[in-house]
């Protein structure tokens, strides 16, 4: 059984640092059925950390991406591109799903 819990808004935005681009990843699997990690998840947080750092008077380009499978590599390629072009990638899968990120796009 998978059980998700997405952190505070505070604590992802203290992770995510003084970086510009970020990339939300979300999985339309796991964590779609645990209701903190599918399309709409992803959506809402992207949109709230956008509108968090406004707020704060930091620029930051804040894009989401929803793959059917984190935990798959031949799905995670339709976010190569975007992965690409951001600084950080902020994974909301499952555990196996931020370690498939992060062994199939090591370079980034």
């Amino acid at each position: 059984m998978i059980i998700a819990e997405q952190k505070s808004l505070d604590e992802i935005k203290a992770l995510i640092g003084e970086v510009k681009r970020v990339l939300v990843v979300g999985c339309g699997t796991c964590v779609t059925v645990c209701f903190t990690g599918g399309a709409r998840e992803a959506a809402i947080l992207a949109s709230s950390l956008r509108m968090s750092f406004k707020l704060d008077r930091m620029v930051k380009e804040i894009i989401d991406v929803t793959v059917q499978r984190q935990c798959e590599w031949e799905f995670l390629d339709q976010g190569e591109e975007q992965v690409k072009e951001t600084d950080v990638v902020l994974s909301l899968g499952c555990g196996i799903g931020v370690q498939a990120i992060a062994e199939h796009f090591p370079d980034s």
